[in-house]
């Protein structure tokens, strides 16, 4: 068994480099770097390598951890994935995806990285599968409806994310941040008096900043629309029934 590292009372682990990886990363605004981490973990580069043969491979682990956050989320939102409504399970997997990643949001430019194929991949993809598959979806309609999908839910996170990401950076770089990204008040105030409807997109351009609790509320909104439309007449109903909401709770089943 190899020596403990000076001023360390235990052996490191893959888990304990990740966690700090991540840590790092939330604390922002630079990326973690195994030097960075050798000295928050109190050991040599080499410690680092011997579990993660590169930079990359450790980011990948920490996207890992995140999509697995993300899956704790929605089934805290919809604990009965596979026996409540298609519909509303696509629902609260997005949300859930959204609540984690904008928790995470430093880390969201790795976000859209291809994943590695191991249980989780397979046990994700295997719930779209048979979410698609009780919409009624031909395996066709399926794959197009999961591309749909993805890239609303993806994108919409990476937007947001990259908003608050964005507006952090150049907040600490002097202020940039009202210059860059914000409207003058008496500007917005003219500009709603003769052009509301351009002055309600320019808002929407800050929701993630300036709202965030709206900005789900808008999300989910439209992640509804988008999976209805995809379910279309196929939609099949189930016995059990729920409707997602923004603090994660369930009401009672509705009558069909």
């Amino acid at each position: 068994m190899p020596r403990l590292a000076a001023d360390r009372s235990t052996h490191l682990t893959p888990e304990e480099i990740a966690a700090e990886a991540l840590r790092q990363f939330d604390a922002g605004p630079a990326e973690p770097t195994i030097r960075s981490l050798a000295a928050a973990l109190r050991v040599a580069p080499a410690a680092i390598y011997h579990h993660y043969p590169s930079q990359a491979a450790l980011y990948q682990k920490v996207v890992e951890m995140v999509w697995n956050e993300a899956s704790v989320e929605t089934l805290r939102i919809e604990p009965h994935p596979f026996s409540a409504d298609p519909v509303e399970v696509l629902v609260a997997i997005g949300l859930g995806t959204r609540r984690a990643w904008m928790r995470h949001h430093r880390l969201s430019r790795h976000m859209a990285g291809s994943p590695e194929a191991n249980e989780f991949t397979r046990n994700a993809l295997g719930l779209l599968a048979s979410i698609f598959d009780g919409m009624g979806l031909t395996t066709e309609e399926a794959g197009a409806a999961f591309h749909a999908y993805a890239t609303f839910m993806i994108g919409a996170v990476l937007f947001a994310a990259g908003n608050r990401t964005v507006n952090e950076h150049l907040a600490s770089a002097g202020g940039l941040r009202t210059k860059a990204f914000h409207t003058d008040p008496t500007e917005r105030a003219r500009t709603h008096a003769s052009a509301p409807t351009r002055a309600e997109l320019d808002h929407m351009m800050e929701l993630a900043v300036l709202d965030p609790e709206r900005d789900e509320e808008l999300y989910v909104a439209g992640l509804r629309k988008l999976v209805l439309g995809l379910a279309g007449e196929r939609r099949r109903p189930r016995a059990r029934r729920t409707s997602v909401t923004l603090k994660g709770r369930t009401p009672k089943p509705q009558p069909h």
